[in-house]
């Protein structure tokens, strides 16, 4: 008897069957009557099936049937139990077979006990006749070590997470915290691992509306998950942030500034003087990213055409520590910058103030920006720099659908 697969993965099987669509109509196609003639002949079984365990996984390899023998053979299909007990499966192209071999990696296994693996040789509709089975035990996940060598180490305005992945296995380390002063400040964050080694990442330890939970005590439940969602217990590590303040900007400045020119000084690409307001009005003026208002907004120009790359320096006026640097999009307006790099200079680095680009910069780094929230996002500067100034550089690659960057606020959290 006959059994289809009705309940096919939309994905994997639209690529099956355009996969075999093709192939028939190359081969099946019935000249006197313009129709294609469909082979649902059950082809015959895998062969030579070989198993193995990993972290969480399990490896299986099998040697597809020979498609002179079996011409209606399209995909093999591996059914088994998933960690929930729910029916998962994955299907497989003869496309992907190598020598007529295929292997494949089942992940999201949480513990130890046997699973039965159901091999099914299918059609291009989907018959099949009987599987071939085979019973394998994964092996301990890799979250599960994993977690157990997370270190929490305090840090300006959040932690330092470290870790050793001794699995070349993505993992995530999930942070669930609070203040131990008041729980209602709490929070998630996660790490995410994407394979083998050792490795440490900043994390900002904020509640409500980005606030930051510095130098108060925290608890911090630590626990690893994979892709499939699947977890460890968590552990407890109590830990302090360092404390870290949102600088005053009040004698901040950018270094050249004219209030009625859009034209490049060496403290900026471009502005917007005209365009965006005029007049009195900040709109579209670098100054306008410090003036603490959401509505107004440096924007380069456009009046007189500026395209990428854009930059701004921000002289901060003195030395200071820097934890993090926030930047807020033009709010509602998702045309502008994709990402920036930033580079930071001490004033002893500051040699020629009339020429920043024979100063001494250092380079802190690219990161990507989420062009759809409107929300201040914070990017962390690698070794809390001690710098003056703040270069802010926003690359071609980093271009949005608009020909010019924008940004609402500027901040800088650190200490002085």
């Amino acid at each position: 008897m006959k059994n289809a697969c009705f309940n096919l993965n939309k994905l994997y099987a639209s690529t099956i069957a355009m996969v075999c669509l093709s192939n028939l109509l190359g081969s099946c196609k019935d000249e006197g009557e313009g129709r294609i003639t469909i082979d649902d002949t059950l082809p015959a079984q895998v062969t030579n099936v070989k198993f193995s365990s990993g972290p969480g996984e399990v490896y299986l390899s099998w040697t597809n049937p020979d498609t002179l023998s079996s011409p209606s053979f399209m995909y093999t299909k591996v059914e088994y139990l998933e960690e929930k007990g729910e029916k998962q499966y994955h299907l497989i192209s003869k496309e992907r077979a190598v020598n007529n071999v295929v292997e494949d990696t089942i992940r999201g296994f949480a513990s130890v006990e046997e699973k039965t693996f159901s091999l099914y040789t299918c059609t291009v509709r989907g018959y099949h006749g009987e599987a071939v089975e085979v019973s394998v035990a994964p092996g301990a996940p890799a979250f599960l070590e994993l977690v157990q060598t997370v270190q929490l180490t305090p840090d300006l305005g959040g932690i330092l997470v470290s870790w050793n992945n001794r699995y070349d296995v993505p993992i995530d380390i999930v942070l669930d915290y609070y203040a131990v002063s008041d729980a209602s400040k709490s929070g998630r964050a996660m790490v995410n691992v994407e394979g083998k080694g050792e490795g440490s990442q900043f994390v900002s330890l904020t509640y409500g509306d980005n606030i930051l939970l510095s130098g108060e005590e925290c608890v911090v439940n630590v626990s690893g998950q994979d892709e499939a969602e699947n977890s460890s217990e968590p552990i407890e590590f109590r830990v302090t942030p360092l404390a870290v303040m949102k600088l005053d900007r009040s004698d901040w400045t950018f270094p050249g500034y004219v209030d009625d020119s859009n034209d490049t000084t060496i403290g900026y690409s471009s502005q917007e003087t005209i365009g965006e307001g005029g007049g009195k009005s900040p709109n579209g003026r670098v100054i306008a990213m410090l003036d603490g208002d959401l509505a107004t907004y440096w924007h380069a120009s456009w009046k007189t055409v500026y395209k990428y790359p854009h930059w701004f320096i921000v002289d901060m006026g003195k030395n200071v520590k820097v934890s993090s640097v926030e930047i807020t999009r033009r709010q509602g307006d998702n045309r502008g910058q994709t990402g920036q790099h930033f580079y930071t200079c001490s004033s002893e680095n500051a040699t020629n103030p009339s020429n920043p680009d024979a100063w001494k910069w250092d380079d802190q780094g690219s990161y990507s920006f989420d062009i759809n929230s409107d929300a201040p996002q914070m990017f962390r500067l690698p070794a809390n720099p001690v710098c003056r100034y703040i270069k802010v550089y926003f690359g071609e690659e980093y271009k949005g659908t608009a020909d010019q960057a924008m940004v609402s606020e500027f901040n800088v959290y650190g200490a002085e």
